[in-house]
């Protein structure tokens, strides 16, 4: 059995090496996509049922911290809030409760029904949480402005949208940040640097670890500015200077989130077949306390094709009669 999990963490690595990060995710948010994936109620317990999603030791890099290079799938970590503004919205028909909380992976079946589909390899089972974790009744405390603005948006952005201000970032090629869809390869250099290469529009992620601080305020980045160390077997991340304009994970009828946002993440490599993670986003213009959001990281299955690349570039057919003319 020792010898199965060798043999497949093996395959992963030299997937890093052979193959590029193709692959992709659609347009975000509609619940969908790898954060759709749905996790085990809470409370529940499930046996483990495939060697390879047993708890193996942590590897690491010459420096002693955790080894998570390879291409991993991430599941979660999008708003998938209850209690949405439902009565307003759907009057709208712009949103129904977000996807994420449901039983199961579910795929189209031979009649154009429904059927229980086969989990990916390194799934683990059970399933971590997803999705928000705190409040712990998922209804968001946003401030009396933030729901002003997120009523606004989510009324006006389709279809057609009301005007620029109100296009969803997909349409523009612009992903939501810091955070991009699809598979994520990541690579390391010991006490220098984390690096996140998303499969969708070639996104990249640099969490820097050589103790540098955070730039000015004034400058501000579509993604932000990453710093970040190890506590033991956790990666804890620290991101600032964003610029406002992008929103939060999945989830088009949110607003851009503000300038003031900061966001703390920790990854916790639980072994090299998991690792978790728990975003605390800090908005005091959006939400009246930090709101805290989680998901999971798996390794793709290397005997699986990854799916054809996603480039979203200017001229798509996305933006056709995207006002109605």
């Amino acid at each position: 059995m020792r010898k199965i999990a060798r043999g497949a963490a093996l395959a992963a690595a030299m997937s890093v090496l052979l193959t590029l990060p193709l692959g992709a995710q659609g347009r975000q948010g509609r619940g969908s996509g790898a954060g759709a994936k749905a996790p085990v109620a809470a409370g529940a317990k499930a046996p483990v049922t495939n060697v390879s999603q047993r708890a193996s030791a942590v590897k690491r890099l010459s420096d002693g911290t955790p080894d998570i290079r390879g291409i991993w799938v991430r599941v979660g970590g999008g708003m998938n809030e209850a209690g949405a503004p439902d009565s307003e919205l759907k009057a709208f028909g712009v949103l129904s409760e977000p996807q994420g909380f449901g039983q199961g992976l579910v795929t189209a079946g031979p009649e154009g029904g429904k059927t229980e589909a086969k989990p990916p390899k390194f799934m683990p089972n059970p399933r971590p949480p997803q999705g928000i974790v705190d409040p712990a009744d998922r209804k968001l405390p946003y401030t009396a402005e933030a729901r002003t603005k997120r009523m606004d948006y989510a009324k006006n952005m389709c279809c057609p949208a009301k005007n620029l201000d109100y296009l969803e970032l997909s349409v523009r090629c612009a992903p939501p940040q810091p955070w991009a869809g699809g598979g994520v390869t990541i690579f390391e250099k010991p006490g220098q640097e984390v690096a996140m290469l998303f499969e969708q529009n070639h996104q990249t992620r640099v969490f820097y670890l050589d103790g540098r601080p955070h730039p000015t305020p004034d400058m501000v980045f579509f993604g932000g500015h990453t710093t970040a160390h190890w506590e033991g077997d956790t990666l804890v991340a620290d991101t600032t200077n964003l610029d406002g304009r992008a929103y939060y994970g999945v989830g088009n009828t949110f607003a851009p989130y503000s300038r003031q946002l900061h966001i703390t993440e920790r990854f916790t490599v639980v072994s090299d077949k998991l690792i978790t993670f728990v975003m605390t986003y800090d908005d005091p213009k959006t939400f009246t306390r930090p709101v805290k959001v989680a998901g999971y990281f798996y390794p793709q299955d290397p005997d699986e094709e990854l799916t054809p690349e996603f480039t979203c570039h200017e001229g798509s057919y996305q933006l056709e009669d995207i006002f109605g003319f």
